[in-house]
């Protein structure tokens, strides 16, 4: 869809769920075109049918738009988080395998297409995380949380490295080999790696 296509559609009067998965939806298509330096407010709105104005009345600024259209560019896919089963090993796995619903080609395009900017603004990926993920509603369901509150492992001795430890691993392999995990990956990576270090003694 060009852009002189986008400015001859008719505006549609489209309101709250539906437009901002609409403007969404525009400023993630507009990413993928342009590139992050040389996207433009204007160009989304007019992909979108509508205004600047529109637009800023929800983010601030380009990277605040950005950084909601990769989220949602990303978790559109993956449907509802799935819900606890009581066990740290199960619900884990239940997570890795909720989040490998993504289509692959989303994350890596989002990584790619913030390589200019971070390079122009001296930032690295995990600031770009960092951010992405500040303005992420809490996860409804943590299954290390859960199984603190359980007494099955020790809040103290978890680190946040350690806690991070299960998606770090899976987003390394994702954009490493740029396909989604295999069931025996995501297998290794709770049963070799993850929950040993969160139910180890100290």
């Amino acid at each position: 869809m060009s852009l002189n296509d986008a400015a001859e559609a008719p505006r549609q009067r489209r309101r709250g769920e539906d437009l901002e998965n609409a403007l969404l939806d525009a400023a993630w298509e507009e990413l993928k075109l342009a590139g992050f330096n040389d996207l433009t407010i204007d160009a989304v709105a007019q992909r979108a049918g509508t205004s600047r104005a529109v637009l800023y009345r929800r983010w601030p600024g380009k990277m605040e738009m950005v950084a909601a259209a990769t989220r949602h560019a990303i978790l559109r896919d993956r449907g509802p988080a799935p819900e606890p089963v009581g066990d740290l090993r199960e619900d884990l796995l239940h997570l890795l395998r909720w989040a490998n619903r993504s289509d692959v080609r989303t994350i890596i395009e989002a990584t790619a297409h913030l390589g200019a900017y971070l390079a122009q603004e001296k930032l690295t990926y995990r600031d770009v995380r960092d951010y992405f993920l500040g303005g992420r509603p809490p996860q409804s369901h943590s299954p290390i949380e859960a199984a603190i509150a359980r007494g099955e492992i020790d809040d103290a001795s978890v680190s946040p490295r350690v806690r991070s430890l299960a998606f770090d691993l899976f987003r390394h392999e994702v954009i490493l080999n740029q396909q989604p995990l295999s069931e025996e990956a995501m297998v290794e990576i709770v049963d070799d790696i993850v929950v040993p270090l969160l139910t180890r003694k100290r």
